[in-house]
C-alpha cells in the first residue's frame, strides 16, 4: 500500500508548480525578518521588564549603590540559566554563526534560537555589558537553517 504525501509534501509540489525559486526566496526572506523581529521585540521586552522589577522602588534624584551590585546579579543568574536550563555553550552569536558556516554546513542547534535571547535579555536587564544585535543575528540564522522538507528532497 502506498503512502499518503503529507501535508508538507503537498505544500512543497505545489510550491514547485506555482512559485519560482527566486520568488520562494523572497518569500522566506520577509518571514524570517519577521520572526527575527519578533525575537527583537521579545528581547526588548525582557530587558524592560527586569528594568521596571529593579527600580521601581528607587527615587530618581539620589544615587543608589545597588546599581553597581546588579550587573553581577545578571551574570551570576544567566551562568545559572546556562549551566542548568540549556546545559551547552551558547558562546557569541556572531561567533557561533561563523562558525556553523564554516565547518557545519549553517547547522545550529535549535536552542540557540531562544536561549541567547534570554541570556542576554536577562544580562542585559540587570545593567549588564552586552550586545542585543547578536542574539537577534544567532535567531535569525537559525530560522534560515532549520531543515525543510525542500532540504530532505534535495539530498534524496
Amino acid at each position: 500500500m502506498a503512502e499518503k504525501p503529507g501535508a508538507i509534501a503537498k505544500m512543497v509540489a505545489w510550491q514547485k508548480e506555482h512559485i519560482s525559486d527566486r520568488q520562494m526566496t523572497l518569500i522566506l526572506a520577509f518571514v524570517i525578518g519577521l520572526l527575527a523581529s519578533v525575537a527583537g521585540f521579545f528581547l526588548h521586552s525582557i530587558v524592560h521588564e527586569i528594568q521596571i522589577l529593579l527600580t521601581s522602588g528607587f527615587e530618581k534624584s539620589t544615587y543608589n549603590l545597588l546599581f553597581l551590585l546588579f550587573p553581577i546579579v545578571g551574570i551570576y543568574l544567566t551562568s545559572l540559566f546556562i549551566k542548568y536550563v540549556v546545559r551547552d555553550n551558547i558562546s557569541h552569536g556572531i561567533t557561533r554563526v561563523l562558525y556553523a558556516i564554516s565547518t557545519k554546513q549553517s547547522k545550529l542547534k535549535g536552542h540557540n534560537c531562544w536561549s541567547s535571547v534570554v541570556a542576554s535579555g536577562i544580562t542585559i536587564g540587570f545593567g549588564g555589558s552586552v550586545g542585543a544585535e547578536a542574539p537577534i543575528v544567532l535567531t535569525g540564522c537559525l530560522l534560515y537553517t532549520s531543515p525543510s522538507p525542500r532540504d530532505t528532497e534535495r539530498s534524496r
